[in-house]
C-alpha cells in the first residue's frame, strides 16, 4: 500500500473532552506507523505542549504544530520551517486588548517553540482553579509546561519572536466581536480553535501550509493524505488533503468543507473512521 500522511488535530479531534487519547486510537495509530504510514500532530498547539500521552507512539517523525507556522522534524530535533509575526505586530495587539477595557483575558505567545504567558495570569487560573470557573481541560492545559514571566505582556524581546499568540476571553462574544476587528490587520491571520479564543499567526500560514510543505519534502501526492479536524483552524488542512475528515463535534461548516464526517473525538472518531479506510 502507498504510504499516507495522516494528519490529525489534537483538541476536540484526537483527543477527548477531558484531554485524553483513548487505548483504541492510540493502538490503532500505532499500528498504521508500524504499516509504513506517517502520522503526524496538526495542532494550534506549540510542540511542547502536545500531550505526553501521543509521544508514547513510536516512530513520529514529523509535527505540524502552532497551526503551520513550524514544521518540526523529530528525529533531528529541529524546525525544518518556522514563519513568525511580524515584529511589533503582537505588542500592537496586546495593547489593543489593553485598550479596549475589555475584561477577563489571558494571553500566550510562543516564540521558538516555547509557550510563555504572564506570571500573574497563572496565579490567577492557579486560585480559581478549584472553583470550577474555568474549565479543568483549560486549567490543565495552561498550567502545564509554560514559561511565566513577569510583565509578560510588554516584554518585546519575546513577543518580536513570537511565531503565534493565543488571547482567551471568558465569553465567545467578545472572542467573535474582537476577531472580526482584527480580522483586516495587515500581515496577520486571526481563527480559532476552542471556545472564546483568538489565534494569531503570520497572513498566508495555516495548516493547509504545512501540510502542503511537509507533503513536499516527503514526496507524496495530495491523494495520499488524510487530514482530521474540529475546527476552524482545521479548514485549510481539510480542504488542501486527499481526503479531509471532520468529527462528529465539528461546527457544521467544518462538516460542509470535509470529504467525509465520522464519530465524535469521545467516541474514537478518528480510530473508527482509519480502521474502516485501512481495513484494520
Amino acid at each position: 500500500m502507498e504510504k499516507y500522511i495522516i494528519a490529525v488535530d489534537m483538541d476536540g479531534t484526537l483527543l477527548n473532552s477531558v484531554n485524553k487519547i483513548s487505548e483504541r486510537t492510540r493502538n490503532v495509530l500505532q499500528k498504521l506507523i508500524d504499516d509504513g504510514h506517517y502520522i503526524v500532530p496538526a495542532t494550534g498547539r506549540t510542540r511542547e505542549l502536545i500531550p505526553q500521552e501521543f509521544s508514547v507512539l513510536e516512530g513520529v517523525k514529523w509535527g505540524i504544530v502552532e497551526n503551520g507556522c513550524v514544521v518540526w522534524d523529530y528525529d533531528k530535533n529541529e524546525m525544518i520551517w518556522r514563519k513568525t509575526m511580524p515584529k511589533g505586530m503582537v505588542s500592537k495587539i496586546l495593547k489593543d486588548v489593553e485598550n479596549s477595557g475589555v475584561k477577563g483575558w489571558i494571553a500566550e505567545a510562543y516564540a521558538n517553540g516555547i509557550a510563555y504567558s504572564d506570571a500573574d495570569a497563572r496565579d490567577y487560573v492557579v486560585s480559581v482553579a478549584d472553583k470550577a470557573l474555568l474549565e479543568k481541560t483549560f486549567v490543565d492545559y495552561f498550567l502545564s509546561r509554560h514559561v511565566y514571566v513577569k510583565d509578560f505582556y510588554h516584554q518585546k524581546d519575546i513577543l518580536d519572536q513570537a511565531e503565534k499568540i493565543n488571547i482567551y476571553f471568558d465569553d465567545m462574544e467578545t472572542s467573535r466581536a474582537l476577531r472580526e476587528k482584527w480580522k483586516d490587520l495587515d500581515d496577520v491571520a486571526v481563527t480559532t480553535s476552542i471556545s472564546g479564543n483568538a489565534e494569531f499567526n503570520a497572513a498566508g500560514v495555516d495548516k493547509g501550509v504545512g501540510l502542503a510543505m511537509l507533503r513536499t519534502k516527503l514526496g507524496i501526492d495530495r491523494m495520499h493524505v488524510i487530514a482530521f479536524g474540529d475546527n476552524e483552524n482545521d479548514l485549510e488542512m481539510l480542504e488542501g488533503a486527499g481526503i479531509g475528515v471532520a468529527m462528529g463535534n465539528s461546527k457544521q461548516y467544518v462538516k460542509d468543507a470535509a470529504n467525509e464526517v465520522t464519530g465524535d473525538n469521545d467516541h474514537d472518531g478518528v480510530a473508527e473512521f482509519l480502521e474502516r479506510f485501512f481495513g484494520l
